[in-house]
């Protein structure tokens, strides 16, 4: 991941790199798992949905390790302005890419079960989601690298409309649990695979918020907040 020039303390440039390294494996895993996760629910594969489940507790360990290196990089070199926030956002990328490995673990059991009840496939509109939504995880770990603030911005207004159509799903699943009873097991757990996905583009979003806190000093979370913009 790009940084802004060299560090005056000796070894800080050294640790940060370390800690991105460790970053980078973490987005590297998270997004093999997302892509799987999307196979698996395409295709029905049950195979690749235990790879994603098994990848989850790696990224998990990975999360502490990243969160532990990061904690030593601040209190020992004790960075101030870009450096700080640099260090921050990505102690925090560490927590997103976590929860978004969780929430494909997540997909890929209810797609497991959706596997072992042999339910149909008419899956609405669910794959074309799911592939814009690792298209736009993709992105962002791509504008993390470089702290692309001006990709951030136009990603993060892409976003809104992208959890509107899953919200969308969500209520079209619904629906159909009343009116297709027998079914409803099977559109419980469609309702569950989209309300993970909307979570996945959230967790994308705030991601975004962060390349931009950290190119920009400007914090942009709730940025629709009435109270926030009285202040």
């Amino acid at each position: 991941m790009a940084l802004g020039g060299k560090h005056s303390l000796p070894g800080f440039d050294q640790s940060l790199e370390d800690l991105q390294a460790d970053s980078l494996l973490m987005a590297s895993l998270a997004r093999r798992s997302l892509s799987n996760a999307k196979s698996g629910f395409i295709e029905r594969d049950e195979d690749l949905c235990a790879t994603v489940i098994a990848d989850d507790e790696e990224v998990d360990l990975l999360e502490k390790q990243v969160d532990r290196a990061g904690t030593n990089v601040l209190v020992r070199f004790q960075p101030l302005a870009s450096d700080f926030r640099t260090v921050l956002a990505t102690i925090k990328l560490g927590s997103h890419l976590e929860n978004i490995s969780d929430q494909a673990a997540d997909i890929a059991r209810h797609t497991r079960t959706l596997i072992h009840e042999s339910a149909p496939e008419d899956d609405g509109e669910l794959a074309s989601i799911f592939a814009l939504v690792e298209k736009s995880f993709s992105e962002a770990l791509e504008a993390f690298s470089e702290f692309d603030n001006t990709r951030a911005e136009a990603l993060l207004r892409d976003l809104e409309p992208l959890a509107q159509s899953a919200r969308d799903l969500l209520e079209n699943f619904s629906d159909a649990v009343g009116k297709n009873p027998k079914r409803s097991g099977f559109y419980v757990n469609l309702i569950l695979i989209a309300r993970g996905l909307e979570q996945i583009i959230y967790l994308i979003g705030s991601i975004t918020e962060d390349i931009i806190y950290v190119a920009e000093a400007k914090d942009v979370r709730h940025a629709k907040n009435r109270l926030e913009q009285e202040q």
